[in-house]
């Protein structure tokens, strides 16, 4: 996602955050309405905000509750009910920070995750000749491939291709699948947000593989990673 990407999404999300709240001038409530019916993606996004905000609020009112009642019940000073009162909003804050930042990033997961789509390749592990002494080697390295548009968490796969992308040079069970160690490397350090990496690996593919269909793959996909 570009920074001016990020920009947009974040003062969308504040300008819903107000909305909700009750803190938007006539004018400015009006023309937000007006935007909600002509703009299904703002709609959604603002409906599932208003869903989150409501469950987490929800919660906290019912453990804010729970300690009121214990002080109250208990007689203790004021200045401990205070501090009760304080701890059991500070509570709630933070709950809602923290539900809406995995609210936030889940969004922007399935943002990437769609933008890398297109780019994504099944391997036929079937089609694989048995028998072969590295047969093995190569079933699994054909199920890390299939596994990065599957999974969200990059850090397993990208454990295991890393030392495979080191040892091309000299392994030569490898050595055959460069690309496409090189190529399935990079896209899953893109779902991990390791851009400067990703960079490094594409613009290799590029230099290796001058005229070739996959350079130009890599050059798209390069492309789209300085966009995030």
């Amino acid at each position: 996602m570009s920074n001016t990407e990020d920009t947009q999404f974040q003062e969308m999300d504040e300008r819903i955050e107000r909305f909700l709240r009750g803190e938007m001038t006539v004018e400015e409530e009006a023309r937000f309405r007006d935007e909600l019916k002509s703009d299904p993606d703002l709609r959604e996004h603002a409906r599932a905000i208003s869903a989150l905000l409501k469950g987490i609020r929800a919660e906290g009112e019912q453990h804010d509750q729970e300690i009121i009642s214990e002080v109250t019940t208990n007689k203790r000073p004021n200045s401990i009910r205070r501090i009760a009162l304080w701890i059991a909003s500070a509570a709630a804050v933070l709950a809602l920070y923290v539900g809406y930042s995995y609210h936030a990033e889940n969004v922007r997961f399935t943002q990437v995750n769609e933008m890398l789509t297109p780019y994504y390749e099944h391997y036929d592990i079937d089609a694989l000749s048995r028998g072969e002494t590295d047969s093995v080697a190569i079933v699994h390295l054909y199920t890390l491939f299939n596994r990065i548009p599957e999974e969200k968490n990059m850090t397993d796969i990208i454990t295991e291709l890393e030392p495979i992308y080191e040892s091309l040079d000299y392994d030569i069970t490898y050595a055959p699948y460069a690309n496409d160690v090189m190529w399935n490397l990079a896209l899953a350090y893109m779902k991990d947000k390791e851009t400067a990496k990703a960079s490094e690996i594409l613009q290799k593919l590029i230099v290796d593989n001058p005229g070739m269909p996959i350079s130009a793959k890599a050059k798209a996909l390069l492309k789209d990673n300085n966009a995030l």
